[in-house]
């Protein structure tokens, strides 16, 4: 599943060594035989040469090529490993691993270990719910309430059908509770069903019960023998719980996970979790997600038998609605998003779980498909690395030239440091000097020298201590709707806008004159709200509210609009079905929040 935007990941210290096999397969060279490279249990410092191993392997370009981004991409990305399986219509294809399986016990990552595909499982559960339909047992166009009367939801908009909830446009929110706290408390569609794209975690959990209600039985139960026996994935585990744990690649997670974190950010052992969401409880192997995406590739098709009838496939992979969240080009069929790369039509999907990061693209056009996943929630998916393997298998078929290595972005490299370089002022007459150097940039503040390290555009994290829990997050000048630039969605300025403010958590500096500041007011009644809130699951974690400004924040970035005395809309979006709530005042202080649902509780662990 992709997880909520309160829990947030950091970034693994170490990784290390390479182990792969490789099958014939059209795309790869004629003398490429059946092997295993050595595991190579080194320090990432050690992965500048890759030795030949005591089994030689004649590799075709692709790859080699692979074999020479994968290792220095996990490098850059300062993750332990990745599992990669990569696959062609005839079912010719190969499986590589890179890296560590456990870091304590420097074992390298094998092709027998299970990882955690995320919300890749939800293109399972859609197969089932369009299997029932061939059955006739459902209809994609009837309220989920039909098949679900207990589902806690009001719909002032208009019925949410099942195709709304398969497409992410019900307008119900996204990491709610099937059965929240309160017995009574309902969630509330935000906007007309159909109308936009919003992810929504919440809906394919109900559409898994949905399954498991008709079926008369659980649902890891209908996706085993409906899916995974016909296509003789006997490796993969439909539900994740203790039974599958030895088979498991240890993950890893941050050790500081209530804060944003540095590209080298340490990273602990994970909780083990149990799980039957239909969001994404599918653990499996790269040579098992092979045969799932070569049926994506026949449109349907098994080794054996039929998964889906040719009119369902097309169902399941038209572009339904658009869904930038996956890209500008990107669109979303059911469970599966729908992209065009290169001018071919791309399956694609990714899967962040507590600790685990996956990607699959599957070209249709193309006839080539790609699946990796790392054993790590460091707040990215392993895409560049699906991407580029069905650009290489792709480019052998057709005898064209490869594509070059993909560049790998450092972002804690600033490409124009000196636009951020200046001095900034707070309303409380503190002042920040901002100070660029080649690369990167640093704060005086406090009288403390403050290096940052980019985390994004505009975004900067500090490794010390008493300024680490929040982001420095510089904002630039809006776009003029009318002359400026950006007045059409085409329109892009040659130059980046000015930058006029520089926040962190509840401070507020602007640039240049003092006189320029605007102080709001906050209402009274905020006091009560600022602090630290914590749930116990690990999917949830823990996050801050501050005022600034006159307005209340998540995590000093993520505002929060009003819509009543103690309910608010979260973030930018406009009607969002994600709200977050206040409960409890004791003391002059709230005790408990509700995010969409979700209970939080007060936390007084570090000072106020």
């Amino acid at each position: 599943m992709n997880l909520p935007a309160l829990n947030r990941r950091r970034f693994l210290k170490q990784a290390g060594g390479a182990a792969g096999i490789f099958a014939s397969s059209p795309w790869l060279a004629k003398s490429e035989t059946i092997g295993m490279t050595a595991a190579v249990a080194a320090p990432l410092t050690a992965l500048t040469d890759r030795a030949s191993a005591d089994i030689t392997v004649a590799k075709s370009h692709v790859s080699q090529a692979l074999d020479a981004f994968i290792p220095d991409y996990l490098k850059s990305m300062n993750a332990p490993g990745l599992t990669f399986g990569a696959v062609d219509a005839s079912g010719a294809g190969a499986t590589s691993c890179y890296g560590y399986a456990n870091l304590d016990k420097l074992q390298a990552v094998t092709p027998d270990l299970l990882f955690q595909i995320g919300s890749i499982s939800k293109s399972f559960l859609a197969i089932l719910v369009l299997q029932l339909r061939e059955e006739g047992k459902l209809d994609l166009d009837h309220a989920i309430l039909e098949y679900l009367p207990w589902f806690p939801i009001e719909t002032p908009f208009g019925e949410v059908t099942l195709h709304h909830m398969l497409t992410h446009s019900s307008g119900l929110p996204d990491g709610a509770s099937l059965f929240p706290s309160n017995p009574s408390d309902r969630y509330r569609q935000a906007y007309k069903p159909g109308e936009r794209f919003h992810y929504s975690n919440f809906c394919f959990d109900a559409l898994g019960r949905m399954v498991a209600r008709i079926e008369k039985r659980p649902l890891h139960e209908s996706l085993q023998q409906r899916i995974l026996d016909p296509l003789g994935m006997t490796a993969t585990s439909p539900v994740l719980n203790t039974l599958i744990r030895e088979q498991t690649a240890e993950s890893y997670s941050p050790q500081l996970s209530d804060r944003p974190y540095p590209r080298n950010g340490q990273l602990a052992s994970a909780s083990k979790i149990d799980s039957d969401s239909a969001a994404g409880s599918i653990a499996s192997t790269p040579d098992d997600m092979r045969k799932y995406m070569r049926m994506l590739l026949k449109r349907g098709q098994g080794e054996h038998k039929r998964i889906l009838k040719e009119e369902s496939f097309a169902l399941f992979s038209q572009p339904h609605i658009k869904a930038e969240e996956f890209g500008p080009t990107a669109s979303y069929g059911y469970g599966i998003a729908v992209d065009i790369l290169d001018g071919h039509t791309i399956l694609r999907h990714t899967g962040g779980m507590v600790s685990f990061m996956s990607a699959m693209h599957v070209d249709l056009d193309g006839g080539v498909a790609a699946f990796a996943s790392i054993n790590a929630q460091q707040g990215y998916r392993p895409n560049p690395v699906t991407q580029y393997a069905i650009q290489l298998m792709r480019a052998q078929a057709e005898s064209k030239t490869l594509p070059s290595t993909p560049e790998i972005e450092n972002p804690a490299d600033l490409k124009n440091p000196k636009e951020y370089q200046a001095i900034y002022h707070s309303p409380s007459g503190k002042s920040c000097r901002v100070v660029a150097t080649e690369n990167a940039i640093s704060l005086q503040l406090d009288d403390h020298h403050i290096p940052l390290e980019a985390l994004g555009e505009d975004r900067f994290v500090s490794t010390l201590p008493e300024y680490s829990a929040f982001a420095f997050v510089f904002h630039r000048e809006q776009p003029n709707s009318e002359t400026g630039a950006g007045a059409t969605p085409e329109a892009k300025p040659e130059t980046p806008a000015a930058i006029l403010e520089l926040t962190h958590g509840d401070r507020w500096f602007v640039r240049g004159s003092a006189s320029s500041l605007e102080v709001k007011s906050a209402p009274a009644r905020y006091s009560a709200f600022p602090g630290k809130y914590l749930n116990d699951s690990p999917w949830y974690g823990s996050f801050r509210i501050v005022e600034r400004r006159g307005q209340l924040w998540v995590d000093g970035e993520s505002p929060l609009i009003e819509m009543g005395d103690a309910l608010f809309r979260m973030g930018d979006e406009p009607d969002s079905p994600e709200t977050l709530a206040f409960f409890h005042i004791a003391d002059g202080r709230a005790q408990m929040v509700k995010v969409s649902g979700i209970d939080f509780w007060r936390i007084t662990t570090e000072s106020d």
